[in-house]
């Protein structure tokens, strides 16, 4: 290989941000695949009798996972400790992964599934990009947020993006729009189904600050877009994502433009992405924020 073409190839395979695969030692992964079991048994971790489980499949390695899972049981205020929100290390990762793999294995209606540490050990021995390692992780806690925020008041807290750990703008918005998935995402449409505009409203109030603003404020997503792994099919991050992410945003701006008065509901419109037609193509409804734009420049 001449060095014309070497070089573009050693650059390409230290840039790249797929993870190697991670060795753990034999009781690590036995206790692994057991924590996977109890999880995919009980995805939303709660109960005593779950918690018992995790604690005795404790070692070094698995400590912040068994810590996290419980505290995703609980769904109290726990889960929002910095030692949660803050972004694992890269190892650690890789073993979330492993649980949603197994999860995802095990609840397949379309493949027979396969026995669990044939999956684990394929898992850790596969380069996995970090972003879908990430999203994993927040995802796999998002159930402990969720449980909080159905009686929670967090308005007086606040995510600050700069101090979790993130190495760029992509992994800040995979946590912002993992948070506001968790917190309102699946909620806002049901109450929107139901023409419930009030409790849209309330929950709305009692949202947490992102970098010390209110949520529709964060629009910081010119990172690439990315192949996301669904349950079983691949799909653009963004188009899922931040398509939720409008969803959220009209739920709230209709909800208020019915309820409340036209500056509060222009506040949202203008500071957030509803006003950003780069990012309207992410959305199923940009036709309509296309004309909306439209029709408020003119």
């Amino acid at each position: 290989m001449t060095m014309k073409k070497t070089l573009p190839f050693i650059f390409l395979l230290i840039s790249s941000s797929a993870i190697a695969q991670v060795k753990i030692d034999t009781k690590d992964l036995s206790n692994l695949i057991l924590i996977c079991k109890l999880y995919s048994e009980n995805p939303n971790a709660t109960g005593d009798k779950f918690s018992r489980s995790i604690d005795s499949l404790r070692t070094p390695a698995l400590n912040h996972i068994a810590d996290a899972l419980i505290a995703v049981g609980k769904g109290d205020k726990m889960i929002l400790e910095n030692r949660f929100l803050f972004r694992p290390n890269n190892d650690e990762l890789m073993l979330w992964y492993v649980i949603r793999e197994i999860h995802y294995n095990r609840a397949s209606k379309t493949k027979s599934p396969l026995p669990d540490s044939i999956v684990a050990k394929e898992v850790l021995s596969q380069k996995i990009d970090e972003r879908w390692l990430l999203d994993n992780y927040y995802y796999r806690i998002h159930r402990g947020i969720a449980m909080l925020f159905n009686e929670a008041d967090l308005k007086n807290y606040n995510f600050n993006t700069d101090s979790l750990g993130f190495k760029d703008q992509t992994e800040k918005a995979i946590f912002f729009l993992s948070m506001m998935n968790a917190l309102v995402g699946g909620r806002f449409k049901v109450l929107q189904m139901m023409k419930n505009n009030e409790k849209i409203l309330e929950f709305c109030q009692k949202l947490p600050k992102f970098n010390g603003r209110d949520y529709f404020y964060f629009k910081n997503f010119d990172y690439d877009d990315f192949d996301w792994p669904g349950y079983e099919k691949k799909e653009s991050y963004n188009e899922r994502n931040i398509g939720n992410l409008y969803s959220t945003l009209m739920a709230q701006f209709v909800a208020t433009s019915a309820l409340k008065d036209k500056k509060s509901a222009q506040e949202i419109y203008f500071n957030s992405i509803l006003y950003e037609p780069k990012y309207f193509k992410f959305s199923s409804s940009k036709k309509d924020l296309q004309s909306v734009y439209d029709k408020s420049n003119n």
